[in-house]
């Protein structure tokens, strides 16, 4: 069954590797790329992370090519994901190195369901996750014996808070504090590995500040002028909006079938015993049927991020009420610690973000696995370690499967179905990807009537349509003011089938103006103008296009593009044009220099 299980996880792998150049998000991964090709560029960060810095260097070893940093970015995080497992079984339960190599494997699928919007390039959710696992993996190093073990761990502990500052410096500060914590809950002898951690992460940050800002000073004023440009935008990420609770949706549909695995989960852990043949056909049977998944995209349940949560809770309930409560009494302090900490590092990951922590915190279910894994560890006394591990790993792997697949079939603002994409589409820096016909339509029309008007490589655009970073991307221009100037946003209920705070951005085109206001007027002077007038998030072309000093008159339309037709929030097609500049540079800087006196 072991192999099985070893089977599973290499298929669940290699299928999302082999999709990984599969689909393209024109707003949140054309954000995600301008921000990392680019990232000296700017003097702000909005939101206010540094992840393009960290992932800029990667993308130049990966040749620009986005399909391969899309693999180097999910190996990455399945690898620490394995690696934490892995730590977590060998220190609480009784298991063999090989067989533990396998189950950890297997649990650490569920990394993958980070990419349950299907936004496999990397940005600042994957750079948080990926620096927790690093923290985490870091700690439990720490606690092993040996000394140079336990300096590797502190040493990691440092580079993956400095990682997480980079990436959100919320969950940093959150993390910073957990990490003492779990220090001083376990009665650690000694704080100097605490302060040599900090101190790595440190001077980490100090260099950081040199390489970008020049300076610890340049630095702390880029995140002030970010963290007000936020509040202006009206992106609520104020300390008064970030300490909150968010209500965790579930239907009955889904709260009973959480019920249903968590239970079947436990029966099998319970009949093993005496039942073995039994249970070991009904793990075979969802192992086949997770395989079936992966390869042919059916889904007879479809999970959706709430059972994430809720099948691992469940699980942990009934499991307080076996053999007399055997689980709960047999607890140690290190088992209590760890299982608390899993329990609220997806929250603490999610901390700072505009979306539903608890749909946010989904990405890192992970962590809600390995409480868990840390909860049952008394079982591991009975020395049947290793079978009460495996319904655990399947449970896992299915869940991932199931997760992957529906990303697959629905992805966050593109066409159904990425199995049926086919348009092979060339991208900057020699690479493709394979889009849906309509966005590489898009694309396609966009790029060749660009070009035949006279844009050029690196080209300055102002971007009004309030949500076309990725079209910048691909024209290979640079997006002036942010790499994303967001416009209005939907501000319903629901989004990605849970409530979220509402966040309208509606201060997107004082935003617009003040990003804009920090660029150099002859690059506004000769920037080019994209504008989608109908479209659902358009910035005011006038009130925004007057703050440099420009109105439309002082453009031509040089192209006109409709956008791709989509199966996610904004389905309809919008035309967009793009303008090119009609007066003399030195007149057009001249006006932006009066505008910005006034």
């Amino acid at each position: 069954m072991l192999a099985l299980s070893a089977v599973t996880t290499a298929i669940l792998f290699a299928w999302l590797l082999y999709y990984s150049s599969y689909g393209f998000n024109l707003s949140a991964e054309g954000f995600h790329l301008n921000s990392i090709a680019n990232p000296f560029a700017y003097s702000i960060n909005s939101p206010p992370s540094l992840f393009g810095f960290v992932y800029h260097w990667p993308y130049q070893w990966a040749g620009r090519d986005i399909a391969v940093l899309r693999m180097a970015n999910v190996t990455l995080t399945m690898a620490l994901g394995w690696m934490l497992s892995f730590l977590v079984i060998r220190r609480l339960w009784t298991v063999g190195w090989p067989q533990a190599a396998v189950l950890s494997a297997g649990i650490a699928s569920l990394s993958l369901v980070a990419f349950h919007l299907w936004l496999l390039t990397p940005n600042y959710f994957t750079l948080t996750f990926q620096s927790v696992l690093m923290v985490m993996i870091g700690l439990l190093l720490a606690d092993r014996r040996g000394r140079v073990r336990q300096i590797v761990g502190w040493i990691l502990v440092g580079i993956g808070g400095w990682f997480c500052f980079m990436a959100k410096p919320t969950t940093a500060a959150a993390i910073a504090l957990l990490v003492m914590l779990y220090v001083v809950v376990l009665r650690r002898k000694s704080v100097l590995p605490l302060l040599g951690a900090a101190l790595v992460a440190l001077a980490l940050l100090i260099v950081t500040a040199y390489g970008i800002d020049r300076g610890v000073t340049g630095l702390v004023t880029r995140m002030v002028n970010s963290a007000d440009l936020e509040i202006l935008l009206g992106a609520r990420h104020e300390v008064s909006f970030i300490l909150r609770i968010d209500w965790l949706e579930a239907s009955r549909g889904q709260l009973a079938i959480a019920v249903l695995m968590a239970t079947a989960l436990l029966l099998t852990i319970l009949i093993g015993p005496t039942h073995e043949l039994l249970a070991s056909l009904a793990l075979a049977a969802v192992l086949i049927l997770t395989i079936a998944i992966a390869l042919l995209g059916t889904d007879p349940i479809s999970i959706i991020p709430s059972s994430l949560f809720l099948v691992p809770a469940f699980i942990c309930l009934g499991a307080m009420f076996n053999r007399e409560g055997l689980v709960l009494r047999s607890q140690t302090p290190t088992s209590i610690a760890l299982a608390l900490t899993f329990l609220v590092l997806p929250h603490m990951s999610a901390l700072g973000s505009n979306l539903n922590y608890w749909f946010a915190g989904s990405m890192t279910a992970l962590f809600w696995m390995l409480a868990v894994v840390t909860f049952l560890s008394p079982l591991a006394q009975q020395g049947r370690g290793a079978a009460t591990l495996l319904p655990l790993t399947v449970l896992a792997q299915f869940l991932t499967a199931s997760v992957i697949n529906t990303a697959m079939l629905k992805p966050h603002h593109q066409v159904k179905d990425l199995r049926a994409y086919n348009a092979v589409t060339p991208l900057p820096g020699g690479g493709q990807l394979v889009l849906s016909q309509p966005v590489h339509d898009y694309l396609a029309t966009a790029r060749a009537q660009a070009r035949a008007a006279g844009l050029e490589v690196s080209t300055p655009v102002v971007d009004l349509s309030g949500r076309s970073p990725g079209l910048l991307f691909v024209l290979e221009t640079r997006a002036l003011g942010l790499p994303f100037l967001i416009g209005p946003w939907d501000s319903s209920p629901a989004h990605f089938g849970q409530p979220w705070p509402t966040v309208s951005y509606s201060g997107s085109n004082a935003a617009a103006a003040e990003a804009l206001g920090r660029e150099n007027c002859a690059d506004l002077a000769k920037a080019w103008v994209l504008i989608e007038p109908t479209g659902p998030h358009h910035l005011d072309q006038a009130s925004v296009m007057a703050t440099f000093g420009a109105h439309q008159a002082d453009y031509v339309a040089a192209a006109a593009f409709e956008t791709p037709l989509n199966d996610g929030d904004d389905p309809n097609a919008h035309r967009q044009f793009l303008f090119k500049p009609l007066r003399p540079i030195a007149k057009a800087e001249q006006s932006c220099r009066e505008a910005r006196r006034q």
